[in-house]
């Protein structure tokens, strides 16, 4: 049947097929047709009235982990191009502001803009309106719990291996700036390595990303996703060195593991600070 673009046309309700507007009834279920502008308007109309769900009452789902990561990578190339263009527009010899980007201060704020632009997101996505429910749906309220000496443990295992055992060791620009400087400013180079790394990584990484993933698929999965997004996101570290990839994946599922099993983020965070400290303690003491 030949459509006129001038045709307001019927719809059935129940299954949504059209017809022309001499039509009164559906032909398949014999539901009473309405205008089709009409239907719209009222679906419309019914979207309206749907409350906005907020956590914990709106379920967490995949859905919402890809659309944070989506997010964050669009922030974070973001900000890559707007330091990039400062840089090049300051670039020359003995410039102040290259002088400052390079040193504790500058590596510190440029860590807080870096970290934030990975937190937002999921704080957006995860659909948290207060602070309440906040630190509770990302599993910030409770205590540390039992498994978290499993996961200290195993933090310290997988570092020795990697240092004692011929995989090598995971090194960090921080470790290696922080070697390389003098002066109180030295100590500026640390906060991301032990406080923020631990803290917003695991708030978004396992506070969130895992357990919206867990909404739609199993555990394996959500695991192996969990596992590239830290091989990924750890890329300078990785490309060159099988064994920071081999590292890094067992910590993560160990990390996966300790969020599966216990309700408290902590437990995360603690086994992703000891991880870090101990990459210090072996750059400053064992090298």
């Amino acid at each position: 049947m030949k459509r006129n673009k001038f045709s307001r046309m019927k719809k059935c309700p129940y299954c949504g097929k059209e017809y022309s507007d001499e039509a009164t009834n559906c032909a398949i279920d014999n539901e009473l047709l309405l205008d089709n502008q009409l239907a719209k308007a009222e679906e419309q109309e019914a979207k309206k009235d749907e409350p906005y769900l907020t956590f914990p009452d709106y379920k967490w789902s995949a859905r919402d982990a890809w659309k944070c990561l989506g997010a964050i990578l669009i922030l974070t190339l973001t900000l890559g191009l707007i330091l990039g263009i400062t840089l090049a527009i300051l670039h020359f010899p003995h410039s102040t502001f290259k002088n400052w980007i390079n040193s504790g201060f500058g590596d510190f704020w440029g860590s807080i803009f870096t970290y934030a632009a990975y937190l937002l997101p999921a704080i957006y996505f995860a659909r948290t309106k207060t602070l309440a429910t906040f630190v509770n749906g990302f599993g910030l309220d409770c205590k540390i719990s039992k498994y978290a000496w499993f996961g200290v443990i195993m933090a310290l295992v997988i570092r020795c291996h990697g240092h004692f055992y011929g995989w090598g060791k995971i090194s960090t620009p921080d470790v290696v700036f922080f070697e390389n400087t003098v002066g109180f400013t030295r100590y500026f180079f640390l906060v991301p390595l032990l406080l923020l790394a631990p803290v917003i990584e695991e708030v978004v990484n396992r506070g969130f990303l895992y357990k919206a993933f867990r909404g739609s698929y199993s555990l394996e999965i959500s695991m192996a996703l969990l596992v590239l997004l830290a091989i990924v996101t750890h890329w300078p570290q990785c490309h060159n060195s099988p064994s920071a990839t081999f590292s890094l994946g067992v910590l993560t599922i160990v990390q996966c593991y300790l969020r599966e099993k216990s309700g408290s983020l902590w437990d995360c965070i603690l086994c992703h600070f000891v991880f870090n400290a101990s990459l210090l303690f072996i750059a400053v003491f064992l090298s």
